[in-house]
């Protein structure tokens, strides 16, 4: 055999070695895993809801909003401490068929300038009552289009001339096999392993944030804590709340009014790119947000406690999350951890799975009543 092929393969056992050894260890995974296929965009959320309440132990008392968040308090008491995460992502929704069957999509939530051209040529589902529908997102041909029509999409790709083609062939045939206007539509969702504790994927940091929040609350249900948290999977977080100063979220802020808890926990995710932004970057650690405005004693108390335990904190005073904004206008003892995600809002989000697991390990301290 050809030294060079048994020197290749060797590497790739190497690097799937060194991948299972560096994950093996990671339940927010294993959970994540069964999440990341699960759709989520914003107002389509009861998919993910009914995941995450089948995932949660037998007997758990859970509540909805008329937004769609899923509340799960334990204890009896009034709850001293509350984590919020956001559940929702970015997605599409059927907005027409022509004649020839194919479809045309649209978004209620308007994202980054380009994420509408990161799906151009790449699979599609289509989530209908009859159950999920694979398609492509396809354009034209570009030298059957006038120059005019040519030009102006290579300058701004637009969803205006794609087509997400089913495989059908008349607007008839993609009704009977289940498909109706305003079906939820999202990217086709597969994890890529990169090397060391790195995963990467379409709205990776999401999933892992729904996940680890969900793993505490696994963790600590049957269990009597201190704090008698609660904890909140928020939907609509991608919708604005409009003319709002500072940007906010409207999921956010329906639940700021309704949380009575005396501190709260924002879990998000941490935009940073590969060229050391602001300081964070993936794999140094969760990132603790907090306001300079804001009363610090629960800030202190934090990062104490992550000393303590050994746990490495990035610092981001003053960061502006249209997530957190809604809770610091209107409680006092307001922090975030949030998860520091590389090329976030693209197909391609890296999240270090070591930041992952420091982040749950944190929130299952602070949710059994220790520093709060």
């Amino acid at each position: 055999m050809d030294k060079r092929i048994i020197s290749v393969a060797f590497s790739i056992l190497v690097v799937i070695s060194v991948w299972a050894s560096n994950t093996e260890e990671s339940s927010v995974l294993k959970l994540a895993e069964t999440l990341f296929t699960v759709p989520a965009p914003t107002g389509y959320e009861e998919p993910i809801v009914e995941a995450i309440q089948e995932i949660l132990p037998p007997g758990c008392r859970t509540m909805r909003d008329n937004l769609g968040s899923l509340y799960l308090k334990l204890g009896k008491q009034k709850s001293r401490l509350a984590v919020c995460t956001p559940m929702d992502e970015a997605g599409y929704f059927v907005s027409g068929i022509n004649p020839q069957g194919y479809l045309r999509i649209d978004k209620a939530v308007f994202g980054p300038a380009l994420i509408d051209s990161y799906h151009l040529g790449h699979p599609m589902i289509v989530w209908t009552e009859k159950g999920p529908i694979e398609g492509v997102l396809a354009l034209p041909s570009l030298h059957i289009l006038s120059s005019e029509v040519r030009n102006e999409f290579q300058k701004r790709p637009s969803l205006e001339l794609a087509y997400l083609d089913i495989g059908v062939r008349s607007e008839d045939e993609a009704q009977k096999i289940g498909v109706t206007m305003l079906d939820a539509v999202t990217p086709q969702r597969e994890l890529t392993r990169l090397a060391g504790s790195k995963i990467a994927g379409h709205s990776l940091g999401l999933k892992l944030c729904t996940a680890l929040v969900l793993d505490v609350a696994k963790r600590i249900a049957p269990e009597s804590t201190a704090s008698n948290p609660t904890l909140v999977w928020m939907a609509q977080t991608k919708f604005p709340l409009r003319r709002s100063r500072p940007r906010s979220a409207l999921g956010a802020l329906c639940v700021s009014a309704k949380i009575e808890a005396k501190s709260i926990v924002i879990v998000d995710v941490f935009p940073c790119d590969g060229q050391n932004q602001a300081g964070i970057m993936i794999g140094n650690g969760p990132v603790l947000v907090y306001s300079g405005n804001k009363d610090t004693k629960m800030q202190d108390r934090v990062q104490k406690l992550a000393q303590d335990k050994g746990i490495s904190l990035q610092l981001a005073p003053d960061h502006s999350s249209a997530v957190m904004n809604p809770f610091l206008s209107q409680h006092n003892a307001v922090i975030g951890l949030f998860l520091p995600v590389k090329f976030s809002h693209t197909p391609a989000e890296v999240v270090d799975i070591k930041d992952v697991d420091s982040l749950r390990f944190m929130l299952s301290v602070l949710l059994q009543g220790e520093g709060i």
